[in-house]
């Protein structure tokens, strides 16, 4: 988990100085590594919610982990040969989504948003897989896709594209381009109905459990127990 976080922080790191990283050896690049490290680990000090994200990956940061990701990355950019422009910086995604009188929040984000070889806008999501083979054959390109593609639509449009492609990257296979789909942004009413089901398939489950994962703001929150309330009051049971 640690190779990959830090992995995708540093190609984000390498998006945002822009032409400056476009025209530099992977060599230079692979420098971003250890900056992207500290970065990490100075988000996670700084940051008012303790523990948050990061708290998970710091501790996994050791020197076997920095040498793992120089290599990795210096492979993957030597492979490509050329980095694809980023369009802009994303930050965290949230989409609401109204189900039976019901709000609900879709949230999250994929890693970069690129310029395709063709020129369309690629939502990117990178992944770090020890066994590549078994994470291909797993990969999950049927939510996960719709999930980042739904969160992107309202700025893609915005911006005056109509089209976008979903792509999986996978850092251990720099050259594989398969994982990808395209999408009409201005048609994606089938997919919004599809999380609507699904998430009325869910709410049929009264039942519940806290995730208790560190960065869980219901969990961590000192409101936990009136959430749990709340949702005892409209007929769910604490499992």
């Amino acid at each position: 988990m640690a190779l990959g976080v830090l992995l995708d922080k540093t190609i984000k790191v390498i998006h945002s100085y822009g032409e400056k990283s476009y025209r530099a050896t992977p060599e230079r690049l692979v420098g971003a590594v250890r900056f992207s490290a500290k970065r990490i680990t100075e988000e996670e000090k700084q940051s008012p919610k303790q523990p948050n994200f990061n708290t998970a990956t710091v501790q996994f940061l050791t020197e076997e982990v920095l040498l793992a990701a120089e290599n990795t990355l210096l492979n993957y950019l030597t492979q490509i040969k050329t980095i694809r422009k980023s369009l802009w910086e994303i930050k965290f995604l949230q989409k609401t989504l109204e189900v039976d009188g019901q709000k609900y929040k879709l949230w999250g984000g994929p890693d970069t948003l690129e310029i395709g070889d063709d020129g369309l806008p690629e939502i990117i999501d990178y992944k770090s897989r020890q066994d590549i083979a078994k994470g291909k054959q797993y990969m999950d390109m049927d939510l996960m896709p719709k999930m980042y593609t739904l969160l992107m639509a309202e700025d893609l449009l915005k911006n005056g594209h109509k089209k976008a492609r979903f792509k999986v990257k996978f850092w251990q296979d720099p050259l594989d381009e398969s994982f990808a789909l395209e999408y009409d942004l201005e048609n994606l009413l089938e997919i919004e109905d599809n999380f609507k089901e699904r998430i009325r398939k869910i709410n049929t489950n009264k039942q519940f459990d806290f995730c208790l994962m560190q960065y869980c703001e219901a969990c961590n929150s000192p409101k936990s127990e009136e959430y749990v309330a709340e949702l005892e009051s409209i007929g769910y049971s604490l499992g």
